[in-house]
């Protein structure tokens, strides 16, 4: 009778444990080091790099959160949404000498991760346990934050501004309110709890409609915003860094040789699965000479060879 009762317990806590694993584990490969939140796939490479090349190359746990799916207009354009991330992750197995450890490589889309009630897509680079790159998938918008025809007109500036309820992943895979974004964006914070939290420039204001400047694109803005109204309603720990995006063309240079020709390397095999993009610094300031003569305005392509000079925060 005692041995019965010995292994029913004994059953009892193991299921116990079992159940408690699997309720506790965490969708992320390790905490600490830092968050890099962007909207576009490139933000990273151009505006917070060479912080991430720092990180990465020392093996800081990171995870970088993309929030737009970059296509434009192109709303269900999958081949190039494709092509883009995975030139993110190459660039990322650059930048952390991937190569130089033996890691597998960075894999194309078919990870998902569950964050609050979604399965989020994840791009796990291959024999780097601290290195993971999100991807929300949203519909990018025009520089003053339109939303495209092809993706029924929606934005992140319209859902923060409340002109729309929800917005859909170009993917089809989940729509979300201004709150499901919010708890997404809780859930990282509060599990990964990193040391350093990086966004873009929160503080830049948008367009008013009288007035037609504006610093930023409206996605890094928002993105950045979302991110800064979650720190602050759950009273998340850890240092933000905010830095500067499209503005930063007009400041001075300030990259030492090093951390330049690094930045470099990275962005332009990123550039490799970017068709928008320069192909070498020859091209990029080809492109520079002549900004500003295209009739469309301000085009942020044709200010590569500023972006990959700088990197600046603002405060």
């Amino acid at each position: 009778m005692f041995l019965h009762h010995y292994c029913i317990l004994l059953l009892t806590l193991l299921t116990t444990l079992s159940l408690a694993s699997s309720t506790t584990s965490s969708p992320f490969p390790c905490t600490g080091g830092s968050i890099y939140f962007t909207a576009h796939t490139v933000d990273s490479l151009l505006f917070q790099n060479p912080d991430v090349l720092h990180d990465l190359f020392v093996f800081k746990c990171v995870i970088t959160v993309v929030f737009n799916a970059d296509t434009g207009g192109e709303a269900r354009n999958e081949t190039r949404r494709e092509e883009l991330e995975y030139g993110l992750g190459r660039a990322y197995e650059i930048m952390s000498s991937a190569s130089l450890r033996g890691s597998g490589g960075s894999v194309r889309n078919n990870t998902k991760i569950p964050l609050y009630k979604y399965d989020v897509a994840a791009s796990p680079l291959l024999g780097l346990s601290n290195v993971q790159i999100l991807f929300l998938r949203l519909p990018d918008s025009t520089y003053y934050g339109q939303g495209y025809r092809a993706c029924r007109e929606e934005s992140l500036k319209m859902l923060y501004s409340a002109e729309i309820s929800r917005i859909t992943a170009t993917d089809r895979a989940a729509t979300y309110t201004i709150r499901d974004l919010k708890e997404i964006i809780a859930t990282i914070l509060r599990e990964r709890r990193a040391d350093d939290i990086h966004v873009l420039n929160y503080l830049a204001s948008l367009s008013t409609g009288q007035d037609d400047y504006q610093l930023e694109h409206a996605d890094r803005i928002m993105s950045a915003k979302l991110v800064m109204d979650v720190v602050k309603e759950e009273g998340i720990e850890g240092r933000v860094v905010a830095h500067g995006c499209d503005e930063v063309r007009n400041q001075g240079v300030n990259l030492n040789t090093p951390d330049y020709i690094n930045k470099v390397n990275a962005f332009f095999e990123y550039a490799k699965y970017d068709p928008d993009m320069c192909q070498s610094v020859d091209e990029c300031g080809e492109r520079l000479s002549k900004a500003g003569t295209s009739i469309g305005g301000y085009n942020e392509g044709d200010y590569i060879y500023e972006f990959l000079k700088r990197e600046y925060y603002v405060t």
